[in-house]
């Protein structure tokens, strides 16, 4: 290296081209040698970056790009290369305050390929022409996908890299029903017998496995579901072609499977009493009743579902049900009795949150299972259920608080005369959650329990009809 040697970052950007060739497309390993002979010819110095791949140059925030121009502001680098400056951006107001900033720290850029000098009047001028021109060229090439885009699905074809589970492409590039296909159709009569998406991911784990050790998951399963390429649809945006291809399944087997309620049918004859309040500590998301079968009877468990909406939990529990339910209800016996020192019954007040709580509950039940609503309000369906849900728990945090002025000796013992729903009510307005973590089933549970009471537990714990976010362990 030469003493006037610049330190400079290579940055290569591939747009989406879909079969472009010409000067508009330059491949990466092509923008490469172009940048490592003028560094060579000039004796500077590349840092190298993983090529920005399907990034569209009419954005200024771009991740590799985004890192380039912050090693130029912490002085960790001279300027950046590129092969052309179209590949630098395709928009002239984003690029030239860029360049301006880089005009005022003294940094640079380099175009091979337009042999930009931006030292003098003169070459910022010709920039300021080229740069106009790229975004020219990138409006173009919008505007003929556009069409391109509207003729293709005109002709039939499904517009994308990937196939669809259950079809396989034809040489004309339209679709047709492939080995896959019973599996879906299955699939989507499952959906409108009311099974849950997890449910249908485990079938289909089995009758159409995805390639490699890959498994099927619940939103995976949705996007099917929702998917009208099932019904023989090509579509893009507003064009939609109603008979593109043969259908897997008929228009009324995909509206009953779209339609179906979003809760799914009860699982078994007998009310779970934890329902709704234990909670996965891999996850916390919710466990789930269920039977464990063996040879001489049925040993009721709450489990972890393992594979939910955001991803896997790391680390399913399961624990017996009679247990946990026996330990859960003697740790509140005496978590009530603690408090009932000095305190006056107040049944009437009692008697109205607990009416206010069932009303809310039968709400948000009725509104779930509302088909009408879910068909009419579409993307403001989750948020009228989240509504509903939040009422909920406002009622039951009035019943707790009712329930603390109420609270004596002779209520305490008149507990284990209600019903499995009633139990339930009650502990789930005095608990948040009762996280359960993965141990040996012979571990004690006061050492795998951790109950969380009314106000105790997180805000962002998983709840049904909304963005839950990804996979998180509990953390005390």
């Amino acid at each position: 290296m030469t003493s006037n040697a610049l330190q400079l970052d290579a940055y290569i950007r591939v747009s989406k081209v879909r079969g472009r060739s010409g000067e508009s497309f330059i491949s990466p390993a092509v923008q490469r040698e172009q940048i490592e002979a003028w560094a060579r010819a000039h004796g500077h110095e590349l840092i190298w970056h993983e090529p920005e791949m399907d990034i569209s140059g009419g954005t200024m925030s771009r991740p590799i790009f985004d890192q380039i121009i912050q090693r130029i502001r912490d002085g960790e680098s001279d300027g950046v290369i590129v092969a052309k400056l179209d590949r630098f951006a395709r928009t002239l107001v984003g690029a030239l305050n860029i360049l301006e900033e880089f005009e005022r720290t003294g940094a640079v850029l380099v175009s091979v390929a337009d042999n930009i000098d931006l030292s003098t009047p003169m070459g910022k001028a010709f920039m300021r022409i080229l740069l106009v021109f790229a975004e020219l060229e990138r409006d173009r090439i919008s505007e003929s996908w556009k069409t391109a885009s509207s003729n293709a699905v005109a002709r039939g074809i499904h517009i994308s890299k990937f196939v669809p589970v259950g079809y396989e492409r034809r040489p004309d590039k339209r679709l047709a029903p492939g080995a896959q296909a019973p599996a879906i159709k299955e699939a989507f009569q499952m959906r409108a017998s009311h099974h849950s998406y997890t449910e249908i991911a485990r079938r289909l784990d089995e009758t159409a496995p995805r390639p490699g050790s890959g498994r099927w998951t619940r939103s995976r399963v949705e996007r099917v579901i929702k998917n009208r390429v099932y019904r023989g649809e090509a579509y893009r945006g507003a064009n939609v072609n109603h008979e593109a291809h043969p259908a897997i399944v008929t228009p009324a087997e995909w509206q009953a499977a779209n339609l179906a309620p979003v809760r799914a049918i009860a699982r078994g004859d007998h009310p779970s009493l934890l329902g709704g309040i234990l909670r996965c500590a891999g996850c916390r998301y919710l466990l789930a009743p269920h039977n464990l079968a063996n040879k001489s009877n049925k040993t009721p468990i709450y489990r972890c579902r393992t594979i939910h909406s955001a991803g896997a939990c790391p680390s399913p529990t399961n624990v017996n049900a009679r247990q946990i339910e026996e330990y859960v209800e003697n740790v509140w016996r005496q978590q009530m009795a603690d408090q009932a020192v000095a305190i006056q019954p107040d049944s009437e007040s009692l008697q109205r949150a607990t009416d206010a709580l069932t009303e809310a509950e039968r709400e948000l039940d009725a509104f779930a299972s509302d088909l009408t609503a879910r068909r009419v309000l579409g993307r403001r369906f989750h948020a009228a259920l989240e509504a509903r849900a939040v009422a909920v728990e406002q009622a039951q945090t009035t019943v707790q608080r009712a329930m603390t002025q109420s609270i004596d000796g002779e209520v305490i013992e008149s507990y284990g005369d209600l019903s499995v729903p009633e139990r339930r009510r009650i502990l789930g307005s005095s608990i948040d959650a009762v996280i359960v973590t993965r141990a040996h089933w012979q571990a004690p549970l006061g050492e795998r329990v951790t109950i969380l009471w009314r106000g105790e537990g997180p805000e962002d714990l998983p709840r049904r009809g909304r963005d839950n976010g990804p996979i998180r362990p509990y953390a005390p």
